[in-house]
């Protein structure tokens, strides 16, 4: 079956409740989002007096002022929290980040020191204290681990990176590369490549903010927080004096699977502070069916200023953050003409995706609302651009995790599109398969994880992904419209359905 899908072939499997007519309510209160407003909210979200946004700083926190004076303008009261503790303000549910400060792993070898961002570049930080390194595993090149299933328990393993370079499939690459090692259990993957500099510059941002998790994050999940593996890139032409017994060019050229001789420490210093972030709230209270929830999301956070350059991000995620707010006043407008959805609707703009998806796993670890009575979550991360594939085609989003935990949800998002907006559905990213992995990797997964059915909206990587020309000048308004009204009739849909969506596939 193609990858594109007509929803009129569904009508025979619709959920019990989901009308096959058009809505005129919901076609009236539709009418309200407009590319107008968008771009007035756009415009004071993604300038340069919000410092790129960055999750706990100043920008951040007028991006929430601004959000939450919207609600209130909009005559959505404060959240009704049957916890008050969780809410400040009325809107805000803080939550508290470890911030671990850029630049505190070295590397120290024969009386040299590979410093971060010079000789050695990481995104993820696992270690929590210094590891020498006396053998390192070499697993060959970095394209060549996939079937690999090698028992690597607390090994530190040497790759070479080969062609990997500092562009978006090399980030890929290097995903790949950390997902295996902890498939394999390795403690330390240490990949030799040809740029660090380059990788610097393209995967750098916000660095000098530092990375963050969580504060106790083991003490709100009830999962166990598990050691994972440490992946680092090394400059090619240091890897030698890391080494005790061979060289790197001979290394590369012999059979994976050999042990090598080494002798380095990796040094971790603790220089971590704490720092307050928030999710931003807007509860638009049901009817007869109230106790029931439907969730919207989108990152209102982005990567903040980097060398003095403000990183905008008006598409990521200024632009699911601004369909939220024309949703949110959409519902609004319905309750006060008495047209109010039955189920409740929670439109909530959460900080801290940037960092790790970390405001939308501490709501789903500690709720504000109970995840037992929460039916969906749609959840919009950049749509108000047009990717290299479909420069040419007809109007489209991605549509990701639809149907992976219930084919309800899948067809009644196919039917909103079919009975109101018409875009081109496309499925591509929604594959088990896909390289990519963004179904795992945006805010809908903190939700999908606890077997609530999700749907992922997006536009796709384009050229200004994480750069400082991810500007407002870039956004096609009238596609970012168009797929905020199709989020909108989707919520409407499951809001008013007489039947929750049914979960009848288990949670991957």
């Amino acid at each position: 079956m193609s990858r594109y899908f007509c929803a009129c072939i569904l009508f025979a499997t619709l959920p019990i409740g989901l009308l096959a007519q058009r809505d005129s309510v919901a076609l009236r209160f539709a009418a309200t989002i407009t590319e107008e407003q968008l771009r007035q909210h756009l415009n004071v979200l993604a300038h340069d007096s919000l410092e790129g946004r960055d999750t706990g700083k100043e920008g951040q926190k007028k991006a929430a002022a601004y959000l939450s004076a919207q609600f209130r303008s909009m005559g959505i009261p404060p959240v009704p929290a049957p916890d008050p503790a969780k809410i400040e303000q009325g809107y805000l549910q803080p939550f508290m980040l470890v911030e671990e400060r850029s630049g505190s792993m070295e590397i120290a070898a024969k009386g040299d020191t590979l410093r971060f961002m010079q000789d050695i570049f990481y995104v993820n930080e696992e270690l929590r204290e210094d590891l020498a390194v006396r053998t390192l595993i070499y697993m060959g090149d970095v394209s060549e681990i996939g079937g690999k299933r090698e028992d690597l328990r607390g090994a530190s393993v040497l790759l070479n990176g080969g062609g990997v370079i500092a562009d978006h499939q090399g980030a890929t690459q290097l995903r790949n590369v950390l997902n295996w090692a902890n498939e394999v259990s390795a403690r330390f993957v240490l990949v030799m490549v040809d740029d660090i500099p380059g990788f610097a510059h393209e995967f750098g941002h916000g660095s000098s903010s530092g990375r963050m998790r969580l504060l106790d994050l083991s003490a709100t999940s009830p999962e166990p927080r598990t050691q994972r593996a440490q992946v680092v890139l090394v400059a090619r032409n240091k890897a030698d004096a890391l080494l005790t017994t061979c060289c790197a060019a001979k290394l590369v050229r012999k059979k994976a699977g050999r042990s090598v001789k080494a002798d380095f420490t990796v040094l971790h210093s603790d220089r971590s502070v704490l720092v307050q972030s928030e999710n931003v709230l807007a509860y638009v209270e049901g009817t007869d069916k109230k106790e029931e929830l439907v969730i919207i999301t989108a990152h209102y956070d982005h990567v903040g200023v980097e060398g003095g350059v403000v990183y905008n991000g008006a598409d990521d995620d200024g632009s699911g953050t601004v369909a939220l707010l024309e949703i949110a006043e959409a519902f609004a407008l319905a309750k006060a003409a008495g047209h109010g959805p039955k189920r409740s609707v929670l439109v909530m703009p959460v900080s801290g995706e940037e960092k790790g998806l970390l405001g939308s796993r501490h709501y789903s670890d500690d709720p504000v609302f109970p995840l037992e009575n929460t039916i969906a979550d749609l959840n919009i991360d950049m749509i108000g651009r047009t990717d290299s594939s479909h420069t040419l085609g007809e109007p489209y989003v991605y549509v990701i995790g639809s149907d992976r935990l219930s084919n309800d949800l899948h067809r009644i998002n196919e039917l909103a599109n079919e009975q109101y907006v018409g875009l081109t559905l496309d499925y591509t990213f929604n594959a088990e398969s896909d390289p990519n992995r963004f179904y795992y990797r945006s805010d809908h997964y903190n939700f999908a994880r606890k077997g609530i059915p999700s749907i992922f909206y997006f536009s796709g990587v384009h050229e200004d992904y994480h750069q400082p020309t991810d500007d407002v000048e870039k956004i096609q308004f009238d596609l970012l419209l168009r797929r905020t009204l199709l989020v909108f009739h989707t919520a409407w849909a499951l809001a008013n359905a007489e039947m929750r969506p049914v979960v009848d596939k288990p949670v991957r």
